[in-house]
């Protein structure tokens, strides 16, 4: 579990890699030498801190690989206004420890205190580094950019979980009152001309069939049920439709109206039509089945 919130607070913090252990310089004013059996040659690094390095190269050493390098100064035209940086260099081996697209990162191994003290004041003397010194991964002016972009994105990613929460318990409603009507016109039309000759079930036991079909149901006190039979060949008061064959079949009906209620109910304002989420609405739901009397 700790790792999984772990890892959700890296990517709110748009942390995709561990922290680095010490801080980093961004794109310092030094070059790498190693050598590889060509020619020598000087290449740049993104970053550079106490610990480790990232060179800017196009060889791609397997990881475990330790390469004796050299850190040198970047020598810079003092008449551009930058201090040129001083002539001092700096060797250590380093092992390679994952591979880029544009370069390979690779750990220091020191021998000693006195190797990491040097490298240490070696980064001091680096111009304008320490001023502008980031953690890597991090642009500058862009620390606290990923905890606003969050606050902006909270409340309506908040809002989009609320209203999923009741728009599945407004679907769960709307099958449960629909198989209910199901089920009680079912049990309705199992009538004397049922195998058994089975005494035709009163509406006071249709309405207890399905009341107890919707006891799931958060608001299932507001389940009225009706339920009326119609013989004749025109529409009644029981229902706009009717058999052909009248009177030797009977249309049975079960009518079930429901008053669903959100499970999260936010604010409103019903005079403007507005809802934060879904509103409370009546499910309606009416089953006709032929039976014979």
């Amino acid at each position: 579990m700790s790792k999984s919130l772990n890892s959700v607070k890296r990517w709110l913090l748009q942390e995709n890699t561990p922290a680095p252990r010490a801080v980093r310089l961004p794109q310092p004013e030094i070059v790498v030498h190693y050598w590889d059996g060509a020619a020598p040659a000087g290449h740049g690094l993104r970053d550079i801190s106490e610990t480790g390095a990232y060179i800017l190269t196009s060889a791609r050493w397997y990881e475990g690989t330790i390469i004796r390098i050299i850190l040198q100064g970047r020598v810079v035209d003092a008449s551009d206004g930058v201090k040129p940086a001083p002539p001092t260099s700096f060797c250590v081996p380093a092992q390679v420890v994952r591979q880029g697209n544009d370069g390979v990162a690779m750990e220091f191994m020191f021998r000693n205190k006195q190797e990491r003290k040097k490298l240490r004041e070696f980064l001091a003397a680096m111009p304008n580094q320490s001023a502008d010194a980031v953690p890597a991964g991090i642009k500058p002016g862009t620390a606290g950019q990923a905890l606003v972009e969050f606050a902006l994105i909270a409340p309506l990613v908040f809002l989009l979980a609320v209203n999923v929460l009741n728009f599945a318990g407004f679907l769960f409603a709307w099958i449960t009152v629909s198989g209910a009507a199901r089920d009680g016109a079912e049990y309705m039309v199992m009538s004397s001309a049922s195998p058994g000759n089975m005494t035709p079930a009163t509406s006071g036991q249709v309405t207890t069939l399905v009341t107890n079909d919707v006891t799931s149901l958060l608001n299932r006190s507001s389940v009225v049920v009706a339920t009326c039979t119609n013989s004749t060949t025109s529409a009644n008061s029981c229902t706009s439709l009717s058999d052909p064959e009248a009177p030797s079949y009977t249309l049975a009906t079960v009518d079930v109206t429901y008053t669903y209620h959100p499970f999260i109910p936010l604010f409103s304002f019903p005079s403007l039509g507005i809802s934060a989420t879904l509103p409370s609405s009546t499910i309606h739901r009416k089953t006709v089945m032929r039976m014979l009397q």
